[in-house]
């Protein structure tokens, strides 16, 4: 490909006073495309102190962006600009120089700031019991269309408690929890733009946010699709006043409909203030019959693949009870591909294909596993370590945890120095023996209590960190029942599949956006769930469609669906397809 193609140059010369949507497929070169239009408009730029607000869904994406900007301009984006996520946004120039109206905060120390928890946190209790409970303030959040509270508690009480009935004392209590919550300086990411659009509807703030858009009369949102009902709210908002917003995105890659994304809605938006649209519509990343396979899944208009690709015909291979069956037949067909990942809808999934099927382990394993597999040469087992024990430790201390931060603490500041601590607890259990397989799980069980307890001593703990794990002294751990006298080998390794290094595994959610060499998309037990093949193919405007979708276009080459043995008639709708089935 000479960039910029003539679809491209026409984005790159898009205007910035008018709304206009950039409609991208996979593969298309957006983020480049995105790049390039940002460093042409700030270089032409003479409207400061005014500055474009760039603003992406998470940090990666942030990051990416920001390393192509560089690239573009030998420097970081200059000031007046700024690239940040649409939730840090919000916080930093929408709400937070109002927070103390809004919330009655009357600040700590000086420091105004609003401190954001994960739902992990559980402070600011509900006065009565909800199913026999009280809910804390970080577990639930008003959904303004079924006009209705939201419970994401992350437990099996989660169904139960959104099918209550909400009378007017319990929404009653959970309103003044939630304004409790939001007075004492904290908030959740769902609070802020809830914040946001109270102040934003209300008079008072008028002139506020007539300056907030002179500061940044440019919005350009990157991966559109995700933005949810709230958000498209604050858009609109800040559009009556004046702020012009670029689109960049796909609506068919939706698959947030848990946070209420819906393409619908977006699609209903860009009509309303007609955006003018652009499209790219080369894919540039996949061959022509993996192009052509996405197509056909949303039954949308073919794209064209990139013609120096082998358009390799996807395959499908079947196991019979357990997705673990697939594995030498995955190493045979990724044989000589260096980017191989292995994505399923859920982790279930995951964990059957890497477990055998063995049951879910139990807290006090999962623990012993993240010791053992901080040792691993697997990244994503690594990853996996980390997250296990930084959970475990999060609970057992009852910290206060700041979101999509590795259980960070809300006293930990610094991400990086939070990971950077959690590595360094591993790698020291993992010395003083608590990864050895051959200890039975009463060893391992008294070695690991004792090394646990010894860690608040550690030269490698920071000094603030250290008050934090005062708890830890006096920490208890027993094996797990009835396995005292067993190796941790016959539970831990119970029919764990060892991948070749290059193998990796993740979510749906977690690949988009990636670009693999293979990628193999497996298909749950069961239908129903959004991560079985009938669910993919039953309703092309489903979001399940839209889930294998967005798998089924990571692949350079190779595209492999693994699923449960068909039966002769699935077969056919299979192979018209597109798939070669490989029995």
């Amino acid at each position: 490909m000479t960039f910029p193609t003539p679809e491209q140059q026409v984005y790159i010369e898009a205007s910035l006073g008018e709304y206009v949507y950039l409609r991208a497929c996979p593969g298309s070169g957006k983020t480049e495309v995105v790049a390039a239009m940002i460093a042409k408009a700030t270089r032409e730029w003479q409207r400061s102190p005014s500055g474009i607000a760039v603003l992406t869904f998470c940090n990666s994406a942030t990051d990416e962006l920001k390393d192509r900007l560089h690239e573009h301009l030998g420097d970081a984006l200059p000031h007046p600009h700024c690239v940040s996520t649409f939730d840090s946004f919000l916080l930093n120039h929408v709400v937070g120089n109002i927070a103390t109206h809004l919330t009655g905060y009357q600040g700590r120390d000086g420091d105004y700031r609003i401190r954001l928890l994960d739902r992990g946190s559980n402070i600011y209790l509900t006065r009565t019991k909800i199913c026999g409970r009280r809910i804390s303030a970080c577990k639930y959040d008003y959904d303004m269309e079924t006009k209705r509270f939201v419970f994401t508690t992350g437990d099996l009480t989660e169904a139960e408690l959104n099918a209550v009935k909400q009378s007017h004392e319990i929404t009653t209590d959970l309103t003044e929890t939630k304004r409790r919550f939001w007075s004492g300086g904290f908030a959740t990411y769902r609070d802020i733009d809830m914040l946001a659009l109270i102040a934003l509807r209300d008079a008072a703030f008028n002139d506020y946010f007539e300056k907030v858009v002179r500061r940044f009369p440019v919005a350009i949102v990157d991966e559109c699709q995700d933005l949810s009902a709230e958000q498209l709210s604050i858009v609109r908002q800040l559009a009556q006043r004046g702020m012009k917003f670029h689109f960049v995105g796909d609506l068919n890659q939706s698959i947030y409909g848990f946070r209420k994304s819906d393409p619908a809605r977006v699609r209903k938006l860009l009509d309303e203030l007609n955006f003018t649209e652009h499209a790219l519509t080369a894919n540039w990343r996949s061959g022509q019959a993996i192009v052509d396979l996405c197509s056909d899944l949303l039954l949308v208009a073919r794209s064209t693949g990139n013609p120096g690709i082998e358009p390799l015909r996807p395959l499908l291979i079947q196991y019979q009870k357990c997705p673990s069956e697939l594995t030498p037949k995955i190493a045979e067909l990724t044989h000589g591909y260096q980017n191989v990942v292995i994505v399923a809808r859920g982790h279930s999934t995951l964990q059957r294909f890497t477990h055998g099927g063995t049951p879910d382990l139990s807290p006090i394993e999962k623990l012993a596993l993240s010791c053992v597999l901080i040792e691993s040469r697997n990244l994503e087992e690594v990853r996996q370590a980390l997250k296990t024990f930084a959970g475990w430790l999060a609970s057992k201390l009852s910290f206060q945890i700041s979101p999509g931060s590795l259980s960070r603490p809300t006293e930990v500041e610094s991400k990086l120095e939070w990971r950077k601590f959690i590595f360094q607890c591993l790698k020291f259990l993992s010395g003083c023996g608590a990864s050895n397989l051959e200890l039975t799980w009463k060893e391992w069980a008294a070695l690991t209590k004792r090394t646990i307890q010894a860690l608040p001593d550690q030269p490698f703990v920071p000094h603030f960190i250290v008050p934090l794990l005062e708890g830890l002294r006096e920490v208890s751990l027993s094996a797990p029942t009835g396995k005292g006298a067993e190796a941790l080998a016959k539970q831990l390794l119970q029919g764990r599949q060892q991948p070749t290094a290059n193998h990796r595994f993740a979510t749906i959610h977690q690949v988009k956006g990636e670009s693999h060499d293979a990628t193999v998309l497996l298909s749950s037990l069961k239908a129903g769930s959004q991560g079985n093949w009938k669910d993919w193919l039953q309703d092309p405007l489903s979001e399940a469609a839209r889930f294998a979708y967005v798998a089924s276009s990571r692949p350079r080459h190779l595209l492999i669906w693994g699923v449960k043995a068909l039966k002769p008639d699935e077969r056919d709708r299979i192979a018209d397809l597109g798939f070669e089935i490989v029995d």
